[in-house]
């Protein structure tokens, strides 16, 4: 990564994503804690992430065209100090001590339907705030932000919950949202190329990504590979609460421990993402992430001790950033400059259907064996890993990088691994 300049808006977009990622951590880990104490499943929490999902599902049909329509600066900047106000409310209301299920949706809500806007504004954003040579080193710092923030928020929350109650957890992760939107606000670089079609109606302006996925062989699968990293992540929140139960007691601090162990995997895996690139090529890292991530899930339903639990917490985290940090630079370098915000959202949309599909047969798994449901998350993974290598022999894949047109459309420009656009 030396030698590569991000500039100010680049930098200014990862102390967003840095604050952002630790009010969602935190609040994600209280949440999960809350309810599996009133509950003593992961059921309730569950039914949390379904929500969860569902607004992800419904929501970016009117967020992508949206994006690309505005400009994408001043929507997440919005829609940040949005989340932000309205959660440290919500927190200010649960301190009273009422019920927790019907508060966790509501901030559910506030989160969740404001995430596809932001999401896709940050994958719109980011090839406009820093050089296309510099993009991939751009996501992988963007991962350690994204990992950063969620380690500090979980070594917080463990500390906050033990002390004082999850529920002042809340505040906090309102205050991130809030400085989220401050420092997003201060990032000056060249609006994105907008669609004036783009959303008219609630889902208008999605022509251009139909026609995308239909005539260019192999995107379609590239966008259902660049799900797999975030539903593996779905997984491990889900049954962490049940690990952490049944290895440690269902102690705070082993909570915090076991995010935390996540996140350092993923901060250390970023720097040497080039160097293993150069040695298995963007194709071979990718699938490498994918079955270390298989592997992980598959030990971890064996049952080892405690020690153990951590280091494949820790391995979790590294795998899981060298596959998504990969696959995602390659989708925006394909995505045409116009649809970007789209393409972003779509990949949400995706990955919430496949989530809402995965989440209750998992959590059914879990109420029968632990280490059933651990399995089924590396059968899944594993699934991805055999996607990946369809996707290797498409035209473009992980790794090569693809001039857009403003239809949306792309061509190649490259053959095999030679134009690399990762973090070195």
């Amino acid at each position: 990564m030396r030698g590569v300049k991000l500039g100010r808006p680049g930098a200014m977009l990862l102390g967003g994503t840095l604050a952002t990622s630790l009010g969602g951590g935190m609040q994600t880990l209280a949440a999960g804690k809350l309810l599996y104490d009133e509950t003593g499943s992961i059921a309730a929490f569950g039914i949390v992430l379904i929500v969860e999902q569902i607004l992800t599902f419904t929501v970016p049909l009117v967020a992508g065209p949206w994006v690309d329509r505005g400009d994408p600066r001043r929507i997440c900047t919005a829609i940040e100090l949005a989340r932000g106000t309205a959660l440290v409310a919500i927190g200010c209301v649960m301190l009273s001590g009422p019920g927790p299920l019907g508060w966790i949706m509501a901030m559910s809500l506030c989160i969740k339907a404001g995430q596809p806007f932001y999401r896709g504004a940050m994958f719109s954003m980011a090839p406009s705030a820093v050089p296309a040579a510099a993009l991939g080193t751009f996501n992988a710092y963007s991962n350690i932000a994204q990992q950063g923030g969620a380690l500090l928020g979980a070594a917080v929350a463990g500390v906050i919950i033990q002390a004082w109650g999850a529920s002042a957890c809340f505040l906090v992760t309102g205050a991130g949202f809030l400085l989220s939107g401050l420092a997003i606000a201060a990032a000056r670089m060249p609006r994105p190329e907008s669609d004036p079609a783009a959303g008219k109606g609630a889902s208008a302006g999605w022509g251009p990504v139909v026609a995308l996925l239909r005539t260019e062989r192999g995107f379609a699968r590239h966008l259902l590979l660049g799900t797999a990293d975030n539903i593996a992540v779905v997984l491990f929140n889900l049954l962490l609460f049940a690990v952490v139960a049944r290895h440690f007691g269902g102690s705070a601090y082993w909570l915090s421990a076991m995010d935390c162990a996540f996140a350092v995997g993923a901060i250390c895996a970023a720097p040497v993402l080039g160097p293993l690139e150069a040695k298995l090529g963007p194709k071979g890292a990718v699938r490498a992430g994918l079955a270390g991530q298989a592997l992980c899930f598959a030990a971890l339903a064996a049952g080892p001790g405690g020690p153990a639990v951590i280091a494949l917490a820790l391995a979790l985290g590294a795998c899981n950033t060298v596959s998504w940090t990969t696959v995602t630079t390659a989708l925006q370098l394909r995505a045409g400059k116009a649809v970007r915000g789209r393409i972003g959202t779509a990949r949400n949309l995706v990955t919430a259907g496949v989530s809402a599909a995965l989440v209750p047969l998992v959590s059914r798994l879990e109420q029968r064996s632990l280490g059933f449901a651990l399995l089924a998350g590396a059968v899944v993974v594993a699934a991805y890993v055999l996607l990946a290598g369809a996707v290797a022999g498409d035209r473009q894949t992980p790794g090569e990088d693809g001039a857009a047109r403003q239809d949306g459309t792309t061509r190649n420009e490259t053959s095999g691994d030679e134009k690399e656009v990762t973090a070195t």
